[in-house]
């Protein structure tokens, strides 16, 4: 395993293998490009919307056998779920499977859970400190 870790991270590039929705639907989504999405969500949020083309497994049941066996290690993986975390943890995983992945960073931007806004510690104006 350490030898798969060492390889994550030297193979690791700028952008933390990572896009942001404006690049994935200008480079990927509006070309046409031979891809594959993958909505992380529950069922039922993707059910509501989602993005055309993609499928939809459930991140806690996608490291099932046969689910895994669904993506393909020859074609590029996009992640996307509710704000980026889940497809973030998930990206790990599977490049340390060997799959050819990014996630769509902020995901929809969406908080899975009512009444939480998708916000971070600057956005509550928490107190930061600097070096200067």
């Amino acid at each position: 395993m350490i030898k798969q870790i060492t390889n994550f991270i030297n193979n690791t590039k700028e952008d933390w293998n990572y896009i942001t929705p404006t690049d994935f639907y200008n480079k990927y989504y509006l070309s046409k490009k031979d891809y594959v999405l993958l909505d992380l969500r529950q069922k039922k949020d993707f059910d509501k919307f989602h993005i055309k083309g993609a499928i939809n497994i459930f991140w806690l049941d996608l490291f099932e056998n046969k689910n895994l066996m669904k993506l393909p290690k020859n074609k590029k993986i996009f992640l996307i779920c509710y704000v980026g975390h889940t497809s973030s943890q998930v990206m790990t995983l599977l490049k340390l499977l060997g799959y050819d992945v990014t996630s769509i960073k902020f995901g929809y931007g969406i908080s899975p859970v009512m009444g939480v806004p998708v916000a971070g510690w600057v956005d509550y104006g928490y107190p930061t400190i600097s070096k200067k």
